[in-house]
């Protein structure tokens, strides 16, 4: 059976499920016919060809795709990591200042420098391919754990406790390093440790002078900036053509479709990542843990930049779904024939971004203020009717927002542009 057909078949079978799929609110938009595009579009047989008229390649948009998105990426990702660590650096400077009048400016100025570090390992999040993805998202989870478990706040606090010229971070676990571990030895107010009274590590820590304990946690901070910064240094190397090249791999003709479906594929972060493991999860709307909310499950919760992070999770997906005006996947949609669906997820992408960056409340202020069962169906019916935003719950709105991204993404993106929806996301949970 061909590719083509198999795909018609999961249409099929989507359709019929597809009011189980979509609790946005409204009515579902009709759905595209696969084929009955006035303009062609690739086949099996031609993965690299683009449309009938010649005009769309998808050869081109995965090239544009890794030299204009993905290698830059890297690059910038790159720079900023090892400029935290840079002996002449700001998260430097904050180390030497401590204990002096210049510890608190050099500490808000190393807090802003894990602002725009954080906010790259976000765009990355989005084509956590390749490199990225092998041996079990390896690489990926040393920039960020949020998504392999939660963050062991205990361990970070050992890896203070015992740092030293000879410690080897590579011996701790994934869930003890990234952009989480660091933000947490950046922002927590508390100097005190997380961990049990059993803990060995930890065991003379609070008897520390305050002095004593920051300058240990910068220490650790330093270290951990270190191992994100060698990570990041080994995935941008890995597609680089000086290095393992893996873009000539990623680009070869006789590979394109699978090089295509699994940038799809990391499109799917935005299902995954930003809206059911970062708001999905901790507001409640999915049933994540016993308790009525998951506050547990906030990402960034020290920095308090929860939604900053969600926000440049939409921007990367918008990025690469739009790319530039001839190669971006809403040029691939248009060229199928189905310019409304690319102007849909456009419109869709727009206002959810508008409203994400009109929110003057944290995510954690938001899970606090679902209280009763009461309060947790006011949130469903304001992700259900994204349309009306609430005013009470505006992050329950931003979920059903997202949402109707996804269920696009879902039925017409995998239908037009002739991929597999990944098996992580292939039946809702919400």
């Amino acid at each position: 059976m061909s590719k083509r057909l198999s795909g018609l078949l999961f249409y099929c079978l989507m359709i019929f499920a597809v009011t189980a799929c979509t609790d946005s609110g409204g009515d579902v938009a009709p759905t595209p016919i696969p084929g009955d595009g006035t303009a062609g579009g690739d086949t099996p047989d031609d993965p690299s060809g683009g449309s009938g008229s010649g005009e769309y390649s998808v050869a081109e948009m995965l090239t544009a795709y890794v030299d204009e998105i993905v290698a830059p990426n890297y690059a910038a990702l790159v720079s900023s990591a090892q400029a935290m660590t840079d002996s002449e650096g700001e998260l430097h400077a904050y180390c030497d200042a401590i204990g002096t009048e210049n510890e608190s400016v050099t500490h808000s100025i190393a807090q802003d420098q894990w602002r725009t570090l954080a906010s790259q390992v976000q765009r990355a999040e989005l084509h956590a391919i390749g490199p990225a993805a092998e041996n079990a998202f390896s690489l990926q989870y040393r920039l960020n754990s949020y998504m392999f478990g939660s963050l062991s706040t205990c361990g970070v606090d050992g890896i203070a406790a015992l740092v030293d010229e000879n410690f080897d971070i590579a011996n701790r676990s994934i869930n003890q390093r990234g952009i989480g571990a660091l933000e947490y030895l950046l922002f927590n107010e508390t100097l005190e440790h997380s961990c049990p009274p059993q803990a060995s590590a930890t065991q003379s820590w609070n008897e520390l002078s305050s002095g004593q304990r920051k300058s240990k946690r910068c220490e650790a901070a330093m270290l951990i900036a270190k191992d994100i910064a060698e990570a990041a240094e080994a995935i941008a190397t890995r597609w680089d053509p000086s290095g393992g090249d893996f873009r000539a791999i990623f680009l070869a003709e006789d590979r394109l479709s699978e090089s295509l479906q699994i940038t799809t594929d990391g499109l799917f972060y935005i299902e995954e990542g930003a809206k059911d493991a970062k708001l999905g999860n901790p507001l409640g709307i999915i049933e994540a843990c016993s308790s009525l909310t998951c506050p547990e499950q906030i990402e960034s919760p020290f920095s308090r930049t929860s939604l900053r992070q969600i926000i440049n999770n939409v921007k990367a997906f918008e990025t690469i779904f739009v790319s530039n005006e001839a190669t971006g996947f809403d040029a691939h949609i248009v060229s199928e024939g189905f310019p409304e669906v690319a102007q849909r997820f456009v419109d869709n992408l727009s206002e959810t971004l508008a409203l994400a960056e009109s929110i003057d409340v944290s995510l954690s202020e938001q899970v606090q203020l679902v209280q009763t069962a009461s309060d947790d169906a006011e949130c469903a019916n304001a992700f259900a009717n994204p349309d009306s935003p609430s005013d009470r719950f505006p992050t329950c709105t931003l979920y059903g927002l997202i949402k109707r991204v996804v269920d696009d993404l879902k039925i017409d993106f995998v239908t037009i542009v002739n991929v597999s929806v990944p098996g992580g996301s292939q039946a809702d949970n919400d």
